[in-house]
């Protein structure tokens, strides 16, 4: 038997937590729940993957965010597949006047302690250096 890389072992536990309820298939999970489904690559989450989470009952934790002026959504998105070590899904609440304002969730209490000891997660993107 191989070992499960984070990923997997990931989408495996939620499967269990969900038990009977369900109707997700190990392989079904992989493809549907994260925006890449490869398991070397980064930890975002669809939105089937979030409702699947918050189903089994997965603590999470919300942040407002804004894209810095020097850099762009795309840059932004790969910046936190490369830093964002858990689990998070990527929304927009839409206010009364029209205006949406984006929202990271994430589901790790120590990255989000983390978050608010930095005091967004921008500057805590900044401070994280990558192993190659």
């Amino acid at each position: 038997m191989t070992k499960l890389h984070y990923k997997e072992q990931v989408t495996k536990n939620v499967i269990l937590e969900l038990g009977d309820d369900s109707v997700w298939t190990f392989e079904e999970a992989l493809k549907k729940w994260w925006m890449v489904p490869r398991s070397d690559r980064g930890l975002r989450l669809t939105e089937a993957g979030d409702l699947a989470f918050r189903y089994a009952k997965i603590e999470f934790f919300n942040f407002g965010f804004t894209i810095v002026e020097t850099s762009n959504w795309h840059s932004f998105i790969l910046e936190l597949n490369k830093k964002i070590r858990c689990p998070y899904y990527i929304g927009v609440n839409k206010n009364d006047g029209g205006s949406r304002s984006p929202y990271i969730r994430l589901y790790d209490s120590k990255i989000a302690l983390l978050i608010n000891l930095y005091g967004n997660i921008n500057e805590y993107l900044d401070s994280i250096k990558v192993r190659s």
